[in-house]
């Protein structure tokens, strides 16, 4: 029986030794440091077997390209699984959750048809043609992502998607082309009660007949009947998810298409194989409005800076709710560095997410409504001019150029890959079940892995030391060993009397069991407890997501860790090589095994 210590790591980048923990800067004094050179000592290591479980280069599949375009849908799916745990409710959240899911779908054809719209105005030779147009503008777009909704299904087998789901979303991606094709909403008689074909000028374009600005109408329409779902699933935390999702989706569809009509303009402007005068109809488009003559400024292109103003008004509500209750809030010590004042801020805001987060929805919901309020006047009364709305389109040609660059560099900036990699490795702990287009789940793979890694140990003694999202599979693997249903020829893990656990900076209490309480619940903790010999726990005020754990993982061995270094705290890092911990690692470790009769 040999003595070992497992580590895994959490969220973002990790090489394969980065859960050794950081080196120490041997001269801190600036007075004794070599100039030109910083002098480091290398992190202490124990005596016993060390070995690490790395499953971020395992799993960084999901993290392509690929991933940014399933962002939206992926984070439907996270809505899905925010159920809360009494059963009506639970029903109630599946059903709003699809019906959402389903107008997601449909808001992404219809911005679809609008891109193609946009090309072919510029497509020679459809002057003549507008029926195979119109055709190819609603039903191309729509049998494509159906195609796909439908082929990822069937190719996915061991992601066990649904295949009602697919097929119900490919309806929906086929049901909008033929409403579009044959209701034509673009054409429909002008309603004096919305802006047609105003423009934010207030002069209507020239046309033989006022047409239906459909697409800015959709975009309000769709951001309403969401208001309208979130009120009936009543879960804020679910309902902030997904109208911020939509909300980014109407962003990035209108970015993208006023792109591609920079660059068809662009090439009819050389002369290429685009040709204004040749392409479809102005009058045969269905989602757009016409394109606004003169100086004219297409209202669509608009949408961007209203989303915008969105976020910045939840940035807002959230923001002063934050500093409300934070000064509200007893300070635990007398005396702190900036720093760690400022850390232990966020520690209080992000920990205290999923019971606040509901108050900043409804302001924000306000923000939406009263911006579009000033958009529709905008509209009619031509009031709007001069610098604000030069602002806005600076900085929403801007936002579109850096969307632009962003596809083309196939998301390789280093800050967008850092961010959206952490949120791959949270968003795609859950499976598909939601949303067809969601994002592969990395779940069941790293977690037989891991239970693959410690069967090798099963008959040793094993700490098994987890970090931040690494401490989620750990005592996912854990909860759900011994429950109903597991296959009988799985790897055996250690038995209880010879694993220990330890957990730090995690989010098992302050995120997990707050925004997935169907999950997380009292017996999950209490499946962890049961599964092992001992259990210690460890977090800083200073970190941003960690907490203790509930009552009902008792009894859990608690630390508190100070900040030894006030002016540069480690905040989220380096619990590897926390003294407390290695301490707890060795004496259990030390220990010499329990007797049967020793183990209840």
């Amino acid at each position: 029986m040999e003595p070992v210590e497992i580590r895994v790591h959490g969220v973002g980048g990790h090489e394969p030794l980065t859960a050794l923990g950081s080196g120490t800067l041997e001269h801190a004094n600036p007075m004794d440091r070599c100039t030109g050179v910083d002098s480091y000592i290398p992190p202490p290591s124990p005596e016993h077997r060390l070995q690490f479980v790395n499953w971020w280069r395992t799993s960084r599949g999901i993290a392509g390209f690929a991933w940014y375009l399933a962002t939206p849908f992926t984070l439907m799916n996270v809505v899905g699984h925010m159920a809360p745990q009494e059963v009506s409710r639970r029903r109630r959240h599946s059903v709003m959750t699809h019906l959402m899911s389903a107008v997601l779908t449909i808001v992404l054809t219809a911005w679809l048809i609008v891109t193609v719209e946009t090309v072919l105005e510029y497509v020679p030779g459809l002057r003549t043609r507008q029926e195979w147009g119109e055709v190819l503008a609603t039903f191309g777009s729509a049998v494509a992502l159906a195609a796909a909704i439908v082929i990822r299904a069937h190719v996915m087998r061991d992601r066990h998607i649904s295949r009602w789901l697919a097929w119900g979303h490919a309806i929906c991606c086929l049901g909008v082309a033929a409403a579009v094709l044959f209701w034509k909403p673009s054409r429909r008689v002008h309603w004096s009660y919305w802006p047609n074909s105003a423009s934010p000028g207030g002069v209507s374009a020239p046309a033989t007949e006022p047409r239906l600005d459909a697409m800015i109408a959709f975009v309000v329409v769709s951001v309403v009947v969401f208001l309208v779902l979130a009120a009936i699933q009543r879960n804020a935390a679910a309902a902030v998810v997904a109208l911020l999702t939509l909300l980014m989706m109407h962003a990035v569809g209108a970015l993208i298409r006023l792109g591609v009509e920079w660059l068809m303009k662009y090439l009819d402007a050389l002369g290429a194989y685009a040709d204004h005068s040749c392409g479809i109809l102005q009058e045969s488009h269905l989602l757009r409005t016409v394109t606004p003559p003169g100086k004219q400024v297409l209202l669509l292109d608009l949408v961007p800076m209203a989303v915008l103003l969105a976020f910045l008004g939840f940035a807002l509500a959230f923001a002063c709710s934050a500093v409300l209750a934070e000064r509200r809030r007893p300070d635990p010590v007398p005396v702190m560095s900036p720093a760690v004042r400022r850390w232990n801020f966020v520690h209080n805001t992000v920990t205290s997410l999923p019971e606040r987060i509901g108050s900043a929805l409804w302001p924000t919901a306000g923000v939406y409504v009263l911006m579009l309020a000033v958009l529709l006047g905008v509209a009619f009364t031509g009031s709007w001019g001069g610098w604000p709305l030069t602002v806005t389109l600076v900085i929403t040609n801007i936002a579109a150029v850096v969307v632009l660059v962003f596809m083309l560099m196939l998301g390789r900036a280093h800050s967008a890959r850092k961010v959206f990699g952490m949120v791959a490795d949270v968003a795609g702990f859950w499976p598909i079940r939601y949303h067809p287009l969601a994002g592969q789940s990395y779940r069941e793979d790293v977690l037989k892995g891991l239970r693959c890694e410690l069967a090798h140990h099963s008959s040793d003694r094993v700490v098994l030391f987890s970090h931040s999202q690494g401490s989620v599979l750990a005592a996912w693997l854990l909860a759900h060993d011994q429950s109903e249903g597991a296959p009988p020829d799985r790897p055996e893990l250690p038995p209880k009397g010879n694993l220990h656990l330890i957990t730090c900076g995690s989010p098992l209490q302050s995120l997990y069991q707050g925004f997935f309480p169907l999950h997380f619940d009292n017996a999950f903790f209490v499946g962890v407890r049961y599964r092992v010999d001992r259990w210690c726990n460890a977090w800083r005020l200073t970190d941003p997501i960690a907490t203790d754990m509930p009552a009902s993982a008792a009894p859990v061995t608690d630390f508190p860790l100070p900040e030894l270094d006030e002016a540069d705290p480690r905040v989220h890092s380096d619990y590897w090589i926390e003294s407390d911990l290695t301490d707890w690692v060795s004496d259990r470790l030390g220990e010499q095994p329990p007797t049967p009769e020793q183990v209840p």
